[in-house]
């Protein structure tokens, strides 16, 4: 991922490219991208989730399990720096993805307490 501001492309020059609404491809839609970086926007109709959010989930995981505050910073650390909070490119079901690789290989906890916490 990159690290800009994004400039956000202009109305006439959008990338056609499929779009998914209520996790179904409904065929092709205009997509706006950033000027500097390249990024294209997701136009998911589920929006993306703040880190505090994530972070919020590891202290219900922490009720249940054992969680050094070390392993909790590190969780914090690795989900900046794949920039989960960037909510131009990463769509819900990316940043869940993620954070269930990223706490289920720190914490060593089975992936279905961490899906269980997302539904």
């Amino acid at each position: 991922m990159c690290c800009c501001e994004h400039k956000i492309s202009g109305s006439r020059e959008k990338l056609w490219m499929p779009y998914c609404f209520e996790g179904r491809e409904r065929g092709l839609k205009p997509h706006p991208y950033c000027t500097e970086c390249g990024l294209i926007k997701s136009l998911s109709s589920e929006k993306p989730r703040s880190l505090g959010y994530f972070m919020n989930l590891i202290a219900a995981l922490g009720r249940r399990y054992k969680i050094a505050k070390v392993q909790v910073r590190l969780i914090a650390l690795e989900m900046e720096r794949m920039q989960m909070d960037d909510k131009f490119g990463m769509d819900r079901k990316q940043q869940e993805d993620l954070f269930v690789e990223i706490t289920t290989r720190i914490l060593n906890v089975p992936r279905r307490a961490v899906f269980e916490l997302l539904a």
